[in-house]
């Protein structure tokens, strides 16, 4: 009785339940976490005119969101940047600055950012999203924008039937930083005349984009036609340098 309890343990295919739990068997290897998001596309705003040309704080707030919602890849695979010159072409693009950004001060590696077109508007921004997204065959998107912002560009993504997870940079802020000063920033701007303007800008297009026969793309090329000052969003570059 003895030899065949012996048997049954050294040379017979253990049962069910005989492995311990913890131990894992020869030649596996654990399987790389899979990224719940191809893409994520990060929407720019208006730079800002201090000593220099540098980004504005609602802009490098969705780079703080940006890296954090990247999380080292295991949020994201890559970050599409698609901001164009919007002060002109003897001024770098709004990508450009938000990737300089990103590698530098966040460190994310300069092969997870992707920057192309050359947006002048959320339309242009969101047309090469998803022209990147086509080529590429990304299924699992995400775009990340101002709260007020988030009114209206679900409204563009709607024409292209993709499904897109939205999410705003204070909420992916208010959720994922501790730092107390993000959120005095946020305080800060949301009861800004910058805050306001853009609530105001929101609001009427997306009341035009619920009447009938509304034509985007003619509002956009209005728009852009009739630019011609520069444009600033920040509250003041003190605030901008500390974040």
């Amino acid at each position: 009785e003895h030899s065949i309890h012996n048997a049954a343990v050294v040379g017979s295919i253990p049962t069910p339940g005989t492995i311990p739990m913890t131990e894992i068997p020869l030649n596996h290897e654990p399987e790389p976490p899979i990224s719940p998001f191809d893409a994520v596309l990060v929407h720019c705003y208006w730079p800002s005119e201090g000593n220099r040309f540098h980004l504005g704080l609602r802009t490098r707030l969705a780079d703080r969101a940006a890296a954090l919602v990247y999380d080292k890849g295991k949020g994201a695979r890559h970050i599409v940047l698609t901001g164009g010159h919007l002060w002109g072409p003897e001024h770098p693009s709004s990508a450009e600055l938000m990737k300089r950004e990103l590698t530098e001060k966040y460190h994310i590696p300069e092969e997870a950012i992707i920057t192309k077109g050359d947006a002048q508007s959320t339309l242009g921004e969101v047309e090469t999203f998803m022209e990147l997204a086509k080529e590429r065959g990304w299924t699992r998107l995400m775009s990340i924008a101002a709260g007020k912002h988030l009114w209206t560009i679900p409204g563009i993504f709607k024409k292209y039937g993709a499904d897109v997870v939205f999410r705003s940079n204070e909420e992916i802020l208010k959720d994922k930083d501790s730092n107390p000063h993000i959120r005095h920033l946020l305080k800060r701007l949301g009861h800004s005349k910058y805050e306001f303007s853009l609530m105001i800008r929101e609001a009427g297009i997306w009341t035009a984009m619920h009447l009938p026969h509304f034509n985007y793309e003619r509002l956009e090329a209005r728009n852009r036609a009739k630019r011609t000052g520069k444009g600033k969003d920040s509250i003041f570059p003190g605030d901008v340098y500390k974040l």
